[in-house]
């Protein structure tokens, strides 16, 4: 990011445990997607009658990772148009939607992994929600 973009008092409106969790959430919300990311490839092997269920949520994966790998390398080239962030919504949605539906007919298998991406899900909704609660 362009540091000329961000205004001096960037976090100055939130004390500092308020921006320690927005940290941490920002750092959960990295995490899911490599989460998902193990377990699609370990569902692929355990569920063979779900394979096209389980392609298509690593195809939503991978979306996600390439448009964050082109916001990381080629910022200049990111368009700041609402179709970009549509772009986001969309890859953001397919993965949730997918993964719900994988969640639901594997019985939450394999359980470790299933239950971490609930936790750090949970823990990002939480740690974003709560800076927003608490600041007046």
């Amino acid at each position: 990011m362009n540091p000329d973009m961000l205004p001096d008092d960037f976090g100055g409106v939130l004390s500092q445990g308020e921006l320690t969790l927005v940290i941490i959430g920002a750092m959960l919300l990295r995490a899911v997607p490599l989460l998902v990311l193990a377990s699609s490839l370990v569902k692929l092997k355990r569920f063979p009658a779900l394979r096209a269920l389980h392609f298509t949520l690593l195809a939503s994966v991978l979306l996600i990772g390439v448009l964050a790998l082109i916001e990381v390398a080629l910022p200049a080239l990111v368009p700041s148009a609402n179709i970009w962030s549509s772009l986001w919504i969309f890859a953001v949605a397919w993965l949730c939607v997918t993964w719900t539906r994988s969640a639901i007919k594997t019985g939450l298998r394999p359980r470790v992994l299933d239950i971490a991406t609930l936790a750090a899900l949970a823990g990002t909704a939480l740690a974003l929600f709560l800076p927003l609660a608490t600041s007046t």
